[in-house]
């Protein structure tokens, strides 16, 4: 009975505090926070459209004095580099050899050297030689399309060269390398491979002639058409059928040549395929120089005529002319086609210039490659075949005929 009277008591004291008490007075209280309570504020913002003068006059001043001549070492490269103490027009590049005679004047930008007055899109444009053929220099004779004179003058052994300078009168070699169009691999490895300078000549039969000629050109290559000589051995090999024969006339010669001539368009010169029979009947060979001449295409000998009357002739009817000293490559091994290539240096060291004639065999494109790479250290000049042909043969220096020009023939083509 006591219980039951306790736990009434309880209860409505119990509904008494819910209903009408204070809970702070029953005891002392502890607030638990999760996170830490703090009065709101204005994040800082970063303006970039508009900023109240007041709060900028706030802000540190930071003095720049001086920051100009400090060098950090974490500039971003540019490709341009200038030589040390230059100004904008200084040396360009490291070499010693370039900035003491002046050649190198300017700025290299991605490794092409932009002279004062030239601009860095004139410069690359040499590594690409215009589109043939040229507007006005061909014309179309009994269906054939040949090589012409231009109206202003321009000949086809100026306008498809390609162009080439040499202020500093160092001493010039030149290559061509031929038998190009034949096999497709290796009419590629010597267009992409060898550097532009170096002169590529294609054989008249070649599949899709044009289509390499283009290409070359569009690789910086000028190019030579080959033109199938009378030989005096021929073994198993078939005479071509447009050979020109010796003790055959202009009727003969000149329909062939024409047909030759032909093939393609955007060739500076031709270069003779074997020919030592036909070379040496000068009567025979005049009529055809006589046509290269009024159309104004240089002729190249690659060097294997011994008793070769081309020179002579050419300089009878003012032929632009040029001779390789001797083929680099008649022995296919890397030994005998490098001493080749040395005896040219000698001789371009000794008279100005010189020319080598090889073919395109993967060795000789491999040891071209090298050769061509090592030459500027050397002091020597690799040259377009173009630069070493001049109006007449070489002239004699030091009572002997220099075959491959002269220090004077190396500018004939200066502007291209």
């Amino acid at each position: 009975m006591s219980l039951l009277v306790f736990g009434g008591l309880a209860g409505a004291l119990g509904a008494g505090i819910q209903f009408s008490g204070d809970p702070s007075a029953a005891g002392p209280r502890q607030q638990l926070a999760l996170f830490e309570v703090v009065d709101e504020a204005k994040p800082d913002l970063k303006t970039r459209l508009k900023t109240d003068a007041a709060e900028m006059a706030m802000l540190p001043q930071v003095d720049t004095d001086g920051y100009a001549e400090v060098e950090s070492g974490d500039e971003p490269s540019l490709g341009i580099a200038y030589a040390e103490g230059a100004e904008a027009t200084g040396t360009g590049g490291p070499s010693d050899d370039v900035m003491a005679d002046g050649e190198g004047v300017g700025v290299r930008i991605n490794g092409k050297l932009v002279k004062p007055g030239e601009s860095y899109g004139e410069v690359t444009k040499i590594a690409s030689l215009d589109d043939a053929p040229i507007s006005g220099m061909t014309e179309t004779v009994n269906g054939v399309r040949l090589p012409r004179i231009a109206a202003d003058g321009r000949t086809p052994a100026e306008a498809y060269a390609r162009p080439f300078a040499n202020p500093g009168q160092k001493p010039v070699v030149a290559l061509v390398v031929g038998g190009l169009g034949i096999n497709a691999t290796h009419t590629k490895s010597a267009i992409e491979e060898l550097p532009p300078e170096v002169t590529l000549s294609f054989a008249p039969d070649a599949n899709r002639l044009q289509y390499w000629i283009d290409r070359a050109r569009a690789a910086g290559h000028e190019v030579l058409i080959e033109l199938p000589m009378e030989n005096y051995d021929y073994g198993r090999m078939k005479m071509h059928p447009q050979t020109l024969l010796s003790g055959k006339g202009a009727d003969v010669n000149v329909p062939r040549l024409n047909t030759l001539l032909g093939r393609a368009s955007g060739y500076f010169g031709v270069i003779n395929y074997q020919g030592a029979k036909f070379a040496e009947d000068a009567t025979a060979v005049r009529p055809v120089l006589d046509v290269l001449s009024k159309r104004g295409v240089a002729l190249v000998e690659d060097g294997s005529l011994e008793e070769a009357s081309l020179d002579k002739v050419a300089d009878q009817t003012h032929v632009r002319y040029a001779k390789a000293a001797s083929p680099i490559d008649t022995k296919l091994t890397a030994d005998d086609i490098n001493l080749e290539l040395m005896e040219l240096e000698t001789i371009a060291k000794e008279k100005g210039a010189a020319m080598g004639a090889g073919y395109a065999f993967p060795i000789t494109i491999e040891m071209a490659k090298i050769w061509t790479s090592e030459l500027g250290p050397k002091g020597i000049i690799l040259a377009p075949v173009s630069a070493l042909v001049g109006t007449t043969p070489a002239e004699l220096v030091d009572a002997e005929r220099v075959a491959t020009g002269s220090k004077a023939q190396a500018p004939v083509n200066p502007a291209g």
